[in-house]
């Protein structure tokens, strides 16, 4: 085997008396090691963060040499080579750390490993290992026996992009290729929605993790997770992921022109716009759709007032709706007379006209509490309380509520109907879950008061948490995030406290629940569990202002002293 020499300092060993034979050093270099791995797998996008390989392999970390100088502890560099050929011609090289005898691979990155190799998505194929060894990055490298596994990737499809949710969990939703690295289309979100963006090729993008920088993309490992405006509804939008950057254009409305005429209304959950009128007769209709959309992005942030006006009109044909700024004639067939809905899908970019004038479902911005407050009032049951709307997904309700109940209490979704309510299926006061249209009240508590509460009608389940304090954070740079005890009011629920407004507040004020558990934002008067800081308007500075929010009918207003 070749040997390596190593060269010491000759002062060192001078000054060591060292005799001259022993001055010329050498070894043979690492040992070739042996390689073990985990066996066959299948590779499933949906299992993306799950472990997919595991390869091991013998020590080779320490090295022998000649004369009384000893190798530097961990002097091999190993580097795993992957190949879909015995002959290793074309290689993907991983680095391991010094000293490490395994590495494990995830299915995400594993996919990426046999797509650069060439092997196709959904096939079964084989990926070669080995080994190789070195005294130095790029120095001359020993193998060991290459072992192999069985892939079988999924398919990487370049042409769309992968909507993921702040869990990094597949949503089925895509944007589609608009040019290389560039990814477009609609997005039916709640306010402040948060997602990531998962690249054909499994790299993975989010928002820049500094603060300050909305808008621009990375796909950097401490990224944090894109977030939309505080406007919930249909956005058009555009990752752009070779200017590392995207942009989202809000659409509030769409008007319809031309045989019909009318104002469409945005239906989240199938990610389409619809209008519901009489056809007189079967036949066709031709329309223009058009509106005014708000554009965010880089230059205006999640800044509503920063946010610039733009045209946006449909056109095309009505199997393959086109978008842009101005809108042109579309035709779509009409099967027959009566109610009717012209239904614009963002997510298939078609025009039809489907029978029946059905309206998109809206999502309750409010849940009652029924049966909540009727030990204070001595009365009857009344939808007096309620807890509002933060996150749509999860149709999930936050607040405070003053609570003394005698009999326990239900969530009702309508007000002032007495269907479509849920009551208990297991817990107490505290915490359980739900059922619908169970006769059974959630538990009163044994101490009556001030309560945040929660649900999610989506998982059906609930929690109550006793108000202990209620402070103010983010106003000004003398208070900054220090928590300030607010004042309560005589009405349960209200609350304030006159605060200097000495600088500026980028992002706006909290209200904190408990100390930092729990707190509450919002935007224009309207308080909201969960949300982002409530903004400051730079005329406030200067002065002295009352902050007053009532926790329990979810508002707050500012005003100068």
């Amino acid at each position: 085997m070749k040997k390596t020499v190593i060269y010491i300092a000759l002062a060192a060993l001078l000054a060591a008396c060292v005799p001259a034979e022993d001055i010329h050093v050498t070894t043979t270099g690492p040992e070739p090691v042996t390689l073990t791995c985990s066996g066959d797998v299948v590779l499933l996008r949906e299992n993306n963060a799950n472990l997919a390989l595991t390869v091991n392999w013998t020590d080779n970390s320490n090295i022998g040499t000649t004369g009384i100088a000893a190798a530097p502890k961990n002097a091999t560099v190993n580097t795993l080579q992957f190949a879909a050929a015995e002959d290793f011609a074309k290689t993907y090289d991983y680095a391991v750390a010094k000293g490490a005898t395994s590495a494990q691979f995830t299915v995400e990155s594993l996919n990426v490993i046999a797509g650069r190799l060439g092997l196709a998505g959904g096939k079964k194929g084989t990926l070669y290992i080995r080994l190789a060894s070195a005294l130095s990055a790029g120095g001359t490298a020993v193998y060991s026996p290459a072992v192999s596994v069985g892939v079988t990737p999924y398919v990487v499809d370049l042409s769309v992009g992968h909507i993921l949710n702040s869990s990094h969990e597949d949503t089925g939703s895509v944007l589609r290729t608009v040019s290389e690295g560039v990814y477009g289309g609609f997005m039916g979100v709640s306010s402040w929605y948060n997602w990531y963006f998962l690249e054909g090729s499994g790299t993975e993008w989010g928002n820049l993790g500094q603060d300050g920088f909305p808008f621009y993309a990375s796909s950097a490992s401490d990224k944090w997770n894109f977030w939309f405006p505080g406007q919930a509804g249909c956005y058009y939008t555009i990752v752009d992921t070779k200017k590392a950057e995207w942009s989202a254009l809000y659409i509030p409305a769409l008007s319809v022109s031309g045989d019909v005429t009318g104002e469409m209304v945005f239906d989240k959950a199938t990610n389409s716009w619809i209008l519901g009128f009489n056809a007189t007769a079967a036949g066709s209709l031709t329309v223009k759709i058009s509106g005014t959309g708000k554009q965010y992005n880089i230059a205006t942030g999640t800044d509503d007032a920063a946010a610039v006006d733009t045209q946006v009109g449909f056109g095309g044909t009505a199997d393959a709706v086109t978008f842009g700024s101005e809108a042109a004639d579309l035709t779509a067939a009409v099967a027959g007379a009566g109610e009717v809905s012209l239904i614009l899908d963002l997510a298939a970019m078609t025009l039809r006209v489907d029978a029946g004038g059905v309206a998109p479902v809206e999502t309750p911005q409010q849940l009652y509490l029924v049966g909540i407050n009727d030990g204070w009032t001595n009365a009857d049951w009344d939808f007096d309380n309620y807890l509002t709307l933060y996150d749509e997904d999860k149709l999930a309700y936050g607040g405070a509520c003053n609570v003394n109940s005698k009999w326990g209490y239900r969530y009702y979704t309508i007000k002032d109907t007495w269907s479509d309510f849920y009551g208990l299926e297991a817990g107490d006061f505290a915490s359980g879950t739900l059922a619908a249209e169970t006769e059974t009240n959630i538990p009163a508590p044994e101490t009556p008061g001030m309560y945040l509460m929660t649900v999610s009608l989506s998982e059906l389940s609930y929690t109550n948490t006793a108000i202990t304090s209620v402070q103010i954070a983010g106003v000004g740079k003398d208070t900054g995030w220090e928590l300030l005890d607010m004042n309560p009011g005589e009405t349960a629920g209200v609350y304030s406290l006159a605060i200097p407004v000495e600088d500026k507040t980028p992002w706006g004020f909290k209200i904190y629940i408990n100390g930092w558990d729990y707190f509450f934002g919002g935007s224009e008067g309207i308080l909201r569990y969960g949300a982002d800081g409530c903004p400051v308007d730079d005329s406030y500075i200067g002065s002295t202002c009352l902050f007053t929010v009532d926790i329990c009918k979810g508002t707050y207003s500012i005003e100068k002293q």
